[in-house]
């Protein structure tokens, strides 16, 4: 696809890997539908897109969480630039600990904002991308779809979800000119980690990194964009899989806060009297 003057739609660009994907798209002269919560994290994300040569950026104050505004996120890109030719699923939310402590307000977010956010964008997306037959739908997923982290059971699982509908909307638009890709970010230096500064290791990447590879992916589609050296971790994920289990509930659990039982009945957290 050529994406000089293209309309390009990407979900949670106030930071990290979409804010980084922006630039990209930005620096190959898209027009530019960006969204996210943070409206002045997204206004100077905006200023660094006009600055990089696009050819023209609207910003969108969007809570993935709530579908009216997803689909007002992507009726105005359509209303603003006529067409809508590649969309990036990339806001997403996690949560790390144990399975059973999950809040059940968490859980929920991350099914609304990492499943069912991005179903809206894709249903309200689809319509004009089938009508002009052509267009392309990037959803990022991570390789926690492939190979499952512990303490971050529930996260693994929306992201699981992703690849699924991905592959499955690819075959079902098969011969519509719309395809259909997933993205597998492995560790990334980002604000996911919350306010503590960013891991530092051999596979931590940094979003630029990430946001190339989905730039390439829009100029040539691929079913499945796995992070290099990660794919290493899918090969040998059906033979290696349940020794890997071990080893990664072992590490991970050496970084989890000690388990607390509940206070008794009557008792605030701290233990003392409500």
């Amino acid at each position: 696809m050529r994406l000089q003057g293209a309309s390009v739609l990407v979900t949670g660009a106030s930071s990290g890997i979409g804010a980084a994907t922006a630039r990209q798209f930005a620096r190959a002269g898209a027009r530019l539908t960006i969204c996210a919560r943070r409206l002045d994290r997204l206004n100077e994300v905006a200023d660094q897109c006009r600055h990089a040569g696009a050819a023209a950026v609207v910003v969108r104050r969007t809570d993935v969480t709530r579908p009216s505004d997803v689909r007002a996120f992507v009726a105005g890109a359509l209303r603003d630039f006529d067409r809508i030719d590649v969309l990036v699923n990339n806001a997403g939310v996690g949560w790390r600990g144990r399975f059973q402590e999950m809040p059940e307000e968490a859980l929920r977010n991350l099914v609304e904002t990492n499943l069912v956010g991005l179903a809206t964008a894709v249903q309200a997306a689809l319509p004009p991308m089938l009508e002009a037959n052509s267009g392309v739908i990037i959803n990022v997923a991570s390789v926690v779809a492939f190979r499952s982290a512990p303490y971050s059971a529930f996260y693994s699982a929306t992201k699981h979800a992703v690849a699924g509908l991905s592959h499955a909307l690819r075959g079902e638009l098969s011969g519509t000119g719309v395809k259909v890709c997933a993205v597998y970010p492995g560790t990334t230096q980002t604000g996911f980690f919350g306010g503590g500064p960013p891991p530092v290791s051999l596979l931590v990447q940094r979003p630029e990194h990430v946001a190339r590879a989905i730039v390439r992916t829009a100029r040539w589609p691929r079913r499945d964009v796995i992070m290099i050296p990660y794919r290493l971790a899918q090969l040998v994920e059906p033979v290696l899989g349940g020794p890997l289990d071990h080893v990664l509930g072992e590490i991970r659990r050496k970084s989890v806060a000690p388990h607390r039982p509940p206070p008794p009945p009557g008792a605030s957290p701290a233990g003392g009297r409500s």
